[in-house]
């Protein structure tokens, strides 16, 4: 910005200093969008100019504009009822909007009935439909219902499957992804629960199975639904989003990662990027998902819906949010609303654990005695149950503090800091043993079974220490000193070297193993295998 005495900088959210290169407090901080809206879709035009859509009342689309991710007006409000001279539309859910030459897809879900008719219908089902814009006006027309050809995915406006199967029956979630000369199609298909699904553009018949339970085995917390499909790239990984469970239930996000788009499925690790959040009672008080991904200046940010629940545990609303993404080393990324906190042990001590927010004020115990006990570790979700059931994002903490005490006098504690988005958070209390290592290594090719060997401080290696019948295609491993395969208990202290390998097809003499020198106390450890 020009002025009297010279160029300024306007900082960007999140950014301060003279030159806008310093993180602000706010960095991680999860700001609210547009109140009402769920199931939002976001699209960058330019790193100044943003739309934004999601479901509304279900009869309308709002359509909102920004250039600076921050605030947002109005742009434009399609109707299709309006926009279509025979037809009316209603249950008018999730849109995914695209660029598409000079001109504007607009996808969305939805009944459509005679004009007069009623709406909903019996015997229907909701399905998707197509509208397109010119130009960036986004003054959308009448829409059409999905037909990708012969043979290829379509649209139904009756319940039930097409005569091709339900797998090429469109329902609900469609996500347009890739370049304009890549672009792929993502949708939900039914019954039996919500499915994922998707095709490139340029081979409609190509179809992959993503997600769901009639493809994978899933676990119960998802409610047999998977949906609301998000794809993005960044730094040669593909990453797929999908939300779990009922949208006013445990509604939670999860993502695999892969280095191409038709790999993106269930059979690669499906690693947790949120968590339903309960009260004392076991009641929800918030959940998060349908999110959709933008990027600005290289920075990437989620924008998902939030759902909001009254006492009882009965959702009331849901409105959008945005959370600023944060990286891991290895390209995965940082959850939303957990902290794995751990901490050495101290004999006969029990624990407690407070935060402590950015403006100074603590909120104690956060988690108290009565939860942990004895116990080396708890997972932060974002809501403080011994306190008021108290709501604290991960971007409002600055420090979290553990007591320790084997009198119920809390007085003793450790602090220690927080950048506000980490998931995993140690503590190392004066004269404390460590009893656990939380293991983590990058993911190889899809269907990799990996296993943990150690060194012990004689120079002797136990091969393996934990095999793949235990660990299997997972990433994550928390040893707590037993040596399953070998029948050996091994106290951390006593290790000196920690070795994951990788087989595939179950191909052990051709592993390919990572390892790292290990210090005998550190509780989170990453591997790379090469």
């Amino acid at each position: 910005m020009q002025t009297a005495q010279g160029p300024t900088c306007i900082c960007d959210e999140g950014f301060i200093g003279t030159n806008c290169n310093e993180q602000g407090f706010d960095f991680y901080r999860r700001t609210q969008l547009m109140p009402g809206l769920a199931d939002p879709d976001i699209l960058a035009v330019s790193d100044d100019l943003f739309f934004l859509t999601g479901t509304s009342n279900a009869l309308v689309l709002p359509i909102y504009q920004s250039t600076d991710l921050v605030n947002f007006q109005v742009k434009y409000t399609y109707d299709p009822s309006v926009s279509d001279p025979m037809y009316k539309y209603c249950l008018i859910w999730a849109p995914d909007l695209s660029k598409h030459g000079t001109g504007y897809d607009l996808y969305f879900s939805a009944q459509r009935v005679s004009k007069g008719a009623p709406c909903p219908a019996n015997g229907q089902d909701v399905t998707t439909f197509l509208a397109r814009a010119s130009d960036d006006n986004l003054i959308f027309g009448a829409p059409v219902l999905v037909d990708f050809g012969t043979g290829a995915p379509k649209g139904r406006i009756a319940a039930d499957c097409n005569s091709d199967g339900c797998l090429k029956t469109v329902r609900i979630d469609s996500a347009v992804v890739g370049p304009e000369n890549d672009r792929w199609f993502f949708y939900v298909w039914f019954p039996g629960g919500n499915n994922i699904a998707s095709f490139p553009f340029n081979s409609p018949t190509a179809i992959i199975a993503n997600a769901g339970p009639a493809s994978f085995p899933i676990p119960s917390s998802d409610e047999n639904i998977n949906e609301a499909p998000e794809v993005f790239w960044r730094d040669g990984q593909y990453y797929f989003f999908l939300s779990m469970a009922f949208f006013d239930s445990q509604y939670a996000m999860s993502y695999v990662m892969a280095p191409t788009i038709a790999d993106l499925t269930r059979r690669r690790v499906v690693r947790t990027h949120s968590i339903a959040q309960r009260n004392s009672a076991g009641k929800l008080v918030q959940s998060h998902g349908h999110n959709s991904i933008v990027m600005r200046r290289r920075q990437f940010f989620n924008v998902f819906h939030q759902g909001i629940f009254d006492s009882t545990g009965r959702m009331t609303g849901r409105s959008t949010f945005k959370q600023r993404l944060a990286f891991r080393p290895d390209g995965s990324i940082q959850t939303l609303n957990t902290v794995d906190i751990r901490w050495t042990q101290l004999p006969l001590y029990q624990y407690s654990v407070d935060v402590v927010k950015r403006d100074g004020s603590a909120i104690g115990p956060c988690v108290a005695m009565n939860r942990i006990g004895a116990t080396l570790g708890t997972t932060y979700v974002g809501v403080c149950p011994d306190s008021g059931n108290q709501l604290v994002d991960k971007g409002d903490i600055v420090a979290f503090r553990l007591f320790y005490s084997m009198n119920n006098i809390w007085r003793d504690f450790v602090e220690a800091k927080y950048d506000g988005v980490s998931d995993q958070l140690a503590f190392y209390l004066p004269g404390g043993i460590t009893k656990q290592i939380v293991l983590r290594w990058n993911e190889r090719i899809t269907g990799t079974k990996y296993s943990l060997d150690i060194r012990r401080r004689d120079g002797t290696w136990i091969t393996p220490c934990v095999g793949d019948v235990i660990i299997g295609s997972n990433i994550e491993y928390v040893f707590d000193g037993n040596c399953h395969m070998a029948k050996i208990f091994v106290e951390p202290h006593d290790i000196t070297y920690i070795r994951m390998c990788s087989a595939i097809n179950n191909d052990w003499a051709r592993a390919i193993c990572g390892g790292v020198p290990y210090d005998g106390k550190t509780i989170h450890v990453s591997i790379t295998i090469p």
